[in-house]
């Protein structure tokens, strides 16, 4: 028999040896069980931790990496933005560039009409003028046919050609300074192949361009002569002087055929025959020159409007054309800008599409945390040594280890 004392109330309890060996193995039971829990305990807290230490890694690398994107989803939604602002303000730029000179050209256009009607008025002041200074011409007829008489009577047969170019010499000197007085006229003293005329008058603006020209022949006779010539005789040949000295009128100055009518009247138009010709007496001669030159004026006025005219054309038609170039490059620019657009949805649509299977995949691991956290509680010595006796034995003897 065995004398067991208790520790508690100091009674000695007497048991057999069975009864001992029985308490002793309960004792034994509940002390592994005891370090068995603790070892478990142990294990479970370092499994738990480990398992919290990599959901925390990976779950702060999955909001890292999320939070990435989205920083990248806003620049480049900051970047589609800026780019679009700058699309609208250059397309509103070019319009508005556009408007002004279309502005400027319909202004140009009204400066345009302004002066051709002022241009209209100047040549009816100018023909008013002409028609004045014409009346006042055919007013000093008598007084020029006068002249013209006494010219005749006072002239002998052999100075008779020599005079009448004289004579339109000197009538031109007396009115040169106050008409003419950038005009040329002298003797055409240049012989070619087709001979040379009697004069040329020229006159110029003052610019020192030429308005009109003037090719001069004179002809003569006394009214006793045997062999009366005719006016037109001389027409060919003073055709051909205009043109080989480059002038733009011809005039044929004549007494010949005294009794006709027809150059009786006055200045007759021979330019059905010949272009730009006239023949006139020689009382006419002034009105002649002051005729041409005043229609010369006005035809050099609109020649040189015209000229200012067609430049001002050119330079619509450059500035329509710039228009319709930058219009054409800011439509290409605005296709290439487009595609950029294009593309950049295209990888927001691949950000945002990763950016949710990043999602998934966090929730599918929070998921499997989830049912691993609902495992734990199998996590027990006993549980997993249950059917295998093998790993039961492992540890009793890693227990029995511990004791000794």
């Amino acid at each position: 028999m065995a004398e067991i004392k208790c520790p508690k109330c100091g009674e000695i309890i007497k048991l057999d040896k069975s009864s001992y060996d029985a308490l002793l193995n309960d004792i034994e039971k509940e002390e592994i069980e005891k370090r068995v829990k603790e070892q478990e305990r142990q294990i479970e807290e370092k499994y738990k931790a480990q398992y919290e230490l990599a959901v925390n890694k990976e779950k702060n690398n999955q909001d890292a990496k999320i939070h990435e994107l989205e920083n990248q989803v806003n620049v480049l939604n900051e970047q589609i933005k800026n780019k679009d602002n700058e699309s609208k303000l250059a397309v509103a730029k070019a319009l508005e560039e556009e408007k002004e000179k279309a502005s400027k050209k319909d202004q140009e256009i009204i400066q345009l009409k302004n002066d051709v009607e002022a241009a209209k008025k100047d040549k009816e002041l100018a023909e008013k003028q002409i028609k004045e200074s014409y009346e006042f011409q055919l007013q000093a007829k008598d007084e020029e046919i006068k002249k013209y008489k006494e010219f005749r009577l006072g002239d002998s047969t052999k100075d008779l050609g020599e005079s009448l170019e004289q004579y339109c010499h000197d009538a031109f000197d007396e009115i040169r300074a106050v008409a003419y007085p950038r005009a040329y006229f002298e003797k055409d003293n240049i012989s070619d192949e087709e001979g040379k005329g009697d004069f040329i008058f020229r006159d110029y603006d003052e610019k020192g361009e030429e308005i009109v020209s003037i090719m001069f022949e004179m002809k003569n006779q006394k009214d006793d002569t045997e062999h009366k010539h005719k006016n037109e005789e001389f027409f060919k040949k003073l055709d051909k002087n205009r043109t080989s000295k480059e002038c733009e009128y011809a005039v044929l100055v004549t007494t010949l055929e005294e009794d006709s009518k027809l150059y009786n009247a006055g200045i007759v138009d021979v330019s059905h025959r010949y272009k730009k010709m006239f023949v006139v007496r020689p009382q006419f001669f002034l009105t002649i020159i002051g005729l041409i030159r005043n229609m010369a004026i006005e035809a050099h006025k609109y020649k040189t409007a015209l000229v200012e005219y067609r430049q001002e054309n050119l330079d619509i038609s450059n500035f329509e054309n710039a228009v319709k170039d930058i219009t054409q490059k800011i439509g290409e620019d605005y296709e290439k800008a487009s595609k950029y657009y294009e593309s950049v949805d295209k990888l927001c649509d691949e950000i945002i599409k990763k950016i949710e299977n990043f999602r998934e995949a966090f929730r599918l691991g929070q998921h499997w945390i989830g049912v691993a956290q609902n495992r734990l509680p199998n996590l027990e010595i006993r549980k997993l040594t249950r059917k295998n006796p093998t790993m039961k034995a492992k540890f009793e003897e890693l227990e029995e280890k511990k004791d000794d």
